[in-house]
């Protein structure tokens, strides 16, 4: 088979090149892509080429690019798929391979050996914005040149805890719900990870949002808006809180014009000695909670935002 369209990707470096040594590979036409993470810092030796991807993409948190490597040409079969036998072909089936540098593990979401995510290195499923542009660059390039599909699959489940496979962590490892049959796998086209390709059991690049990785491919440069930590109330920020409300519920006890307390179960309040035999009804109930919780969650923003503020 020919090989067609161009077949080095502009930018990369060719320092880790194997096409064309012992590891070199089967010529095909590529239609679909698998995204892995290294789960390492660095870029792998991969054996000498022996279990090579297409491509490995290393973080420069400064410039914020990405440092694409290759090593086979883009319409030649890599090597980071498990091929077993008498059953479908996996590295060979028309498929471009990126390893990304980092991990995916969700132990290290927030700190992996001393170091520190989005500083020191990347836990994909939760990638800085200019990453995924990044990848999308290189998945747009595909599709421009070597017509690979604008698409991907559904659910990338996490490589941790998952409420899609109750029970079983890390969630996108081994026999989840998210691996191709190998019917599925022998007609897909357009994006998946390692966890959906089937004879393979790796779980990797675990809750990646290669949804908007295509988005951005397509031209949707609209930011995805940054996921805002709570914030902690200290325990003045409490007690100011239910002081409030326990204000609020004082006057509306001392009004004496037509408000009256709903009754409870409660003998003493039952009798209430300035309106009595007076009672709200469960209309009117809801009516001052729901009026009661909103005046709450007002207090609480602007609590909030004044923590904020001070910060």
């Amino acid at each position: 088979m020919a090989k067609t369209g161009p077949q080095k990707i502009p930018g990369a470096s060719q320092a880790y090149f194997y096409g064309t040594g012992r590891y070199s590979g089967s010529d095909m036409e590529v239609n679909c892509g698998v995204a892995h993470t290294t789960e390492g810092r660095s870029v792998p030796t991969y054996g000498g080429g022996a279990q090579a991807p297409t491509v490995t993409g290393l973080p420069d948190f400064k410039a914020k690019k990405i440092r694409w490597y290759q090593h086979y040409d883009v319409d030649e079969s890599a090597r980071a798929l498990m091929n077993k036998l008498a059953g479908v072909e996996t590295n060979t089936a028309n498929v471009f391979q990126i390893e990304l540098v980092g991990t995916c593990d969700a132990k290290n979401a927030k700190t992996w050996g001393g170091k520190t995510a989005g500083v020191d290195y990347i836990y994909w499923p939760d990638a800085p914005e200019w990453a995924l542009a990044e990848v999308a660059w290189l998945v747009r390039w595909l599709h421009d040149y070597h017509g690979v599909p604008l698409t991907c699959v559904k659910d990338w489940l996490a490589y941790g805890k998952d409420s899609r496979r109750p029970g079983v962590t890390p969630a996108s490892y081994g026999a989840s719900p998210a691996r191709m049959s190998m019917s599925a796998w022998r007609t897909f086209t357009g994006w998946c990870g390692h966890q959906h390709v089937p004879e393979n059991d790796h779980g990797d690049p675990g809750s990646m949002n290669f949804a908007r990785v295509i988005a951005l491919a397509k031209g949707d440069t609209k930011p995805t808006p940054p996921k805002e930590a709570p914030v902690a109330l200290s325990d003045a920020d409490v007690k100011r809180i239910a002081k409030a409300c326990a204000d609020e519920v004082w006057k509306v006890m001392a009004k004496s014009d037509g408000v009256y307390l709903a009754p409870t179960d409660d003998p003493q309040y039952n009798a209430e000695p300035t309106h009595p035999g007076h009672y709200w009804s469960g209309r009117t109930v809801m009516a001052d909670l729901v009026r009661r919780v909103r005046d709450t969650q007002t207090l609480v923003a602007e609590l909030v935002a004044a923590q904020k503020k001070e910060s």
